[in-house]
């Protein structure tokens, strides 16, 4: 390793163990935020959007990862205040579990007694997690950079566990199709893709059966990084998670998750992306600076695209540093989702 490579290391674990010794000092739930959730409210105005969805509200919710360092009794909490916000729809970006398939139908359980029974539409598309599967085969990264995706050989599986355990909770599950949304004589459109890690994402026969007409278009995908590739098809609203805000923000450090879309509201090419910070969390059960987030869209006809949250916690940078060790990663994923 060059000098200069040790040097760099050096800071970034120096950093590192400097965050660490101050969450154990300072035990602020300013700083250890796994459990401090945080509403945002974001209005978003639709130029074509028809009267009747004027108003209409939807609630994201992402990245739950229930398993043993998120209990049920966190995760049924969030879903309550999801009902008191009384949303038209809510929709669930992906990552319910994080490896072990068990929890999906609690989690699965859960949301439908409180959330859809509650007379709230709801739709879902799988995150990476959910097509985990501890049968590893190497034969599956055939093509791929191993180096680059260690670990993508875990996420092999078909989902089926997780996909089974959301309809039985009365969630429709979009893989890599549309939903219409009426409204009387109104329409609106929400398009759900599978998962772009397990290897699942294919935007072109979503959009199969949509006609060609200027009704909105609202699209549900867990990972953010195939967004420079579809932007052209100019949605309305893209809708995603996967990055968890980082998870542990320091200084000069790259985020535990995520690439240069790393949490908030982005314009790219004709389309708009909103990347939530979810609600758990993986590897180290702690979230410094990236609380976690129920995130509140209301569809407007009027113009312009206002953002706020509802607590006083520290705003983000949309626009956050795209960290160079991060840059491979994302040209590699976005050139292999093109075979």
């Amino acid at each position: 390793m060059s000098p200069k490579a040790e040097r760099s290391r050096f800071l970034h674990r120096s950093l590192f163990n400097m965050g660490i010794s101050g969450i154990t000092l300072t035990n602020s739930e300013s700083f250890i935020e796994p459990q401090w959730i945080e509403i945002t409210q974001h209005k978003i105005s639709v130029a074509n959007l028809p009267p009747a969805f004027e108003g209409f509200s939807i609630v994201q919710l992402t990245d739950l990862h229930h398993g043993s360092m998120v209990t049920l009794d966190y995760l049924q909490a969030c879903f309550r205040q999801v009902v008191d916000l009384q949303p038209d729809l809510v929709v669930l970006t992906g990552d319910y579990i994080t490896n072990e398939e068990e929890y999906a139908q609690p989690v699965a359980q859960a949301i439908g007694e409180i959330i859809v029974d509650a007379g709230i539409p709801t739709y879902a598309v799988l995150g990476n997690h959910d097509h985990w599967n501890s049968d590893w085969s190497n034969d599956w990264n055939d093509g791929l950079d191993t180096d680059v995706f260690p670990l993508r050989n875990r996420w092999k599986g078909d989902g089926v566990e997780v996909i089974n355990a959301l309809t039985a909770g009365g969630i429709k599950v979009l893989m890599n199709e549309s939903a219409l949304l009426r409204r009387g004589s109104d329409r609106l459109w929400l398009i759900g893709c599978g998962d772009f890690l397990a290897g699942d994402f294919d935007l072109e026969r979503a959009l199969a059966s949509l006609p060609s007409t200027d009704e909105p278009r609202f699209l549900l995908m867990h990972n953010p990084q195939p967004i420079e590739l579809i932007a052209h098809h100019g949605f309305d609203l893209v809708l995603s998670g996967h990055t968890h805000g980082g998870q542990i923000s320091l200084p000069f450090v790259p985020p535990k998750v995520g690439n240069k879309y790393l949490a908030g509201l982005f314009y790219v090419g004709a389309s708009r992306l909103y990347v939530c910070r979810g609600l758990g969390v993986t590897g180290v059960p702690i979230r410094f600076m990236t609380t976690p987030e129920i995130a509140c869209f209301r569809l407007v006809r009027a113009s312009g695209v206002q953002s706020a949250a509802t607590t006083s916690l520290t705003q983000r940078n949309s626009q956050s540093p795209r960290y160079s060790s991060f840059d491979r990663y994302s040209r590699l994923a976005i050139a292999s989702s093109r075979g």
